[in-house]
């Protein structure tokens, strides 16, 4: 193996110095290779770390996604029933309706706002 040097500064070399003789090793250079090839190979680490935390992210995105289809679908198939099976109303209703929607839409709102509902509080649970 090829000889190298490095240069360190004063301080460096004596906190080098000191760890070699906490950890036991048995010289300075042996506690230089240690650290160098830890420092190699914990990009590997870094890398596994990073795929595995991708891969939580894409499980969650797409649990997310098939809820928020259902939540379509069950919008889609309520707005359907009441638009075909309710009939036509007169205008006083109808303002009575418009009000209570108001207070519907600003209910919702405040819900959001405060995450006062089980799914906004903890998120969505498989």
């Amino acid at each position: 193996m090829p000889q190298r040097t490095i240069r360190f500064s004063e301080t460096t070399l004596q906190q080098i110095q000191q760890a070699t003789q906490q950890k036991g090793f048995a010289s300075t250079a042996a506690m230089i290779r240690h650290a160098v090839d830890q420092e190699l190979s914990s990009g590997d680490d870094v890398e596994q770390r990073i795929a595995a935390t991708l891969g939580r992210i894409e499980s969650d995105l797409s649990r997310m996604q098939r809820v928020q289809q259902t939540l379509f679908a069950f919008v889609d198939t309520l707005a359907k029933a009441l638009l075909t099976g309710l009939p036509e109303q007169s205008p006083a209703s109808g303002a009575k309706g418009n009000e209570r929607y108001e207070r519907f839409l600003n209910s919702a709102a405040a819900t959001m706002l405060n995450s006062s509902h089980p799914l906004l509080r903890h998120g969505v649970k498989q």
